[in-house]
C-alpha cells in the first residue's frame, strides 16, 4: 500500500467528489495507472468496490460502522448498471450494510448504525460487461446523494418496520415486499445459511439493508416525469400508506364514469390503460406522469373488479415467461419469487347487476413469506417439473394450487415459443389466484 499523500482532502466532500469524478468514461486500470507514484494493480481478482477502495482512494477497505470519509461522513459505493433498449438501468440493489439482528433491536432511528453509515453516499455507477475483467469495467456516472426529505421519511418507516419485525421475533419472515426504498434483502453466498435471531428460536437468513433496484433507477433518471405524490403527508409523520388511502378516500363509493367526468377524463371508450389513468388522475397526475414513490418503491399498481357476488372477475397475471429460462432457474433467484415478493397497490372496484363499476377501496399487499416459499413454490416446482417431462400443455391449474397456477398468456394461438425439446407451444404466464388475493385482501 502507497504511503503517498492522498490526491484529494479527505475532510471535504467537494474534494472527495471532484477526485471521484476522474473516474467517468474510465475503468479503474485506466485511472489508476493515470496516478502519481505510478500506482499499479496487483494480479490478484478482487472485488471491484473493494479495488476501488485500495487502490484509487488510498485507504484500506473496513467493515467500521462509521462512514468510509469518516471526516466527511461520506461512504463509498459502487454499483453496476446494465443497458436495455440504450438506457442505462440498474444491474441490481445497493447492499448498504449487513443487518445484525441481536443489535439492531437496541437502536433508535436518529442514532442508528445505518443513518450514521449512509447519510450521505458517493456513488460509483460502472457498466458490466460480461467476460470483462471488472477492473476494466468504464465508470458511467459518479455523484453524491443525499436521501431528499420525502424519500428519507419513507426509509425511516422502512427500517422501523424491518426492525420492528426483528425484536418480534420474526426476522425470518422479513421480505423485501414488506418495504417501499429500503429492503431486507438476503446476503450470503449459501441460501442453507441461518443466523440466530433473538425472541425466537427460530434462525434466520442473514440479511442487508439495501436500496431497491427501482431506487436505485430514480436516481439514475432523476426523471422530471417522475411526480411525488405524498411528499407533504410523509414529511408531516403520515404513514405513505395512510397518505394514499386518503387520495381516495372522497371518490369512495362513486362509480368509474362518476370519478371520470369529475377528473375530466374520457368515458367514450374503456381502453386498455383507462383505470391506470383514472388513478393517476386521482392521485394528481397526468397520464404520462409517472408516481414517484410507486416507481422507487418499485409497487405493482393492479385494478381489481369484483362480480356482484364479491368474487374477483379476473386472476393477477403476470408477464409471459420463457420455457427455456424458467427451467434454469433456482428458485431462491427465480423472477416468481422476486415479483411475489414485490408490493401491490390494489384499486378496487365492485359491479353491479349491469356491470357498472363502482370504486370500493384500496389495499396494499404484500404476498406472506411463508405462502411464496411453499404454495407459490410448489406451483413453480411442479411447473419446471412439467416443462422438463416435455408436458407444457398440462402446467398447473388453479384447481390444482389454491394460490398460483399456470395459463396461458399470448397473443394468440400463434404466438409460440420453443420448450427445451424444440416443440413450439403458446406462451403461458404465472398468475395468482382471484380467491386467494380475496381471501388475503378480507374482500
Amino acid at each position: 500500500m502507497s504511503q503517498q499523500p492522498l490526491p484529494y482532502d479527505p475532510t471535504s466532500r467537494a474534494s472527495i467528489l471532484a477526485y471521484a469524478e476522474r473516474l467517468v468514461g474510465h475503468s479503474l486500470r485506466e485511472a489508476v495507472n493515470e496516478l502519481p507514484g505510478k500506482l499499479r494493480l496487483t494480479s490478484d481478482k478482487g472485488s471491484l468496490g473493494t479495488d476501488l477502495e485500495r487502490h484509487y482512494f488510498g485507504y484500506e477497505p473496513n467493515s467500521r460502522p462509521e462512514p468510509d470519509f469518516a471526516d466527511a461522513g461520506v461512504e463509498l459505493k459502487a454499483t453496476p448498471l446494465k443497458t436495455i433498449r440504450g438506457k442505462f438501468v440498474a444491474k441490481e440493489r445497493l447492499v448498504l450494510g449487513m443487518i445484525d439482528y441481536m443489535a439492531v433491536i437496541s437502536e433508535e432511528w436518529e442514532s442508528s448504525t445505518f443513518l450514521r453509515k449512509n447519510s450521505h453516499l458517493l456513488l460509483t455507477f460502472y457498466l458490466h460487461e460480461a467476460g470483462k475483467d471488472p477492473r476494466d469495467f468504464c465508470f458511467k456516472i459518479v455523484r453524491m446523494w443525499d436521501f431528499p426529505p420525502e424519500d428519507l421519511a419513507i426509509i425511516r418507516q422502512d427500517w422501523e418496520k424491518i426492525v420492528a419485525k426483528v425484536r418480534e421475533g420474526l426476522a425470518h419472515e422479513l421480505s423485501e415486499g414488506d418495504t417501499l426504498y429500503l429492503g431486507a434483502c438476503t446476503k450470503s453466498s449459501d441460501s442453507s445459511k441461518r443466523r440466530a435471531q433473538p425472541h425466537s428460536d427460530e434462525p434466520a437468513k442473514p440479511r442487508a439493508f439495501s436500496l431497491k433496484a427501482s431506487y436505485m433507477n430514480s436516481i439514475i433518471n432523476d426523471s422530471l416525469a417522475m411526480q411525488p405524490v405524498a411528499a407533504t403527508e410523509v414529511a408531516c409523520g403520515i404513514r405513505f400508506e395512510d397518505a394514499i388511502a386518503a387520495r381516495f378516500e372522497p371518490y369512495i363509493g362513486m362509480t368509474a364514469d362518476a370519478i371520470a367526468q369529475r377528473l375530466n377524463v374520457r368515458t367514450t371508450s374503456r381502453a386498455k390503460g383507462f383505470y391506470a389513468l383514472l388513478t393517476k388522475r386521482i392521485l394528481g397526475l397526468g397520464k404520462k406522469d409517472r408516481i414517484a414513490e410507486f416507481e422507487k418503491a418499485d409497487i405493482q399498481v393492479k385494478t381489481m373488479r369484483l362480480k356482484p357476488s364479491g368474487t374477483p372477475k379476473e386472476d393477477i397475471s403476470f408477464p409471459a415467461f420463457s420455457y427455456l429460462d424458467l427451467v434454469e432457474q433456482d428458485w431462491d433467484s427465480s423472477d416468481l419469487r422476486s415479483v411475489l415478493s414485490k408490493r401491490f397497490f390494489f384499486v378496487i372496484y365492485q359491479l353491479d347487476r349491469d356491470d357498472v363499476p363502482t370504486l370500493v377501496g384500496t389495499r396494499f399487499w404484500t404476498m406472506p413469506v411463508p405462502d411464496i416459499d411453499s404454495r407459490a413454490r410448489e406451483c413453480f416446482d411442479e411447473t419446471v417439473l412439467r416443462i422438463q417431462e416435455d408436458r407444457a400443455e398440462y402446467l398447473p391449474k388453479k384447481s390444482e394450487n389454491p394460490a398460483v397456477h399456470v395459463r396461458p398468456h399470448g397473443r394468440n394461438s400463434r404466438d409460440v415459443i420453443p420448450l427445451p425439446s424444440g416443440r413450439l407451444v403458446c406462451r403461458r404466464s404465472f398468475w395468482l389466484n382471484g380467491s386467494y388475493i380475496k381471501h388475503q385482501l378480507g374482500l
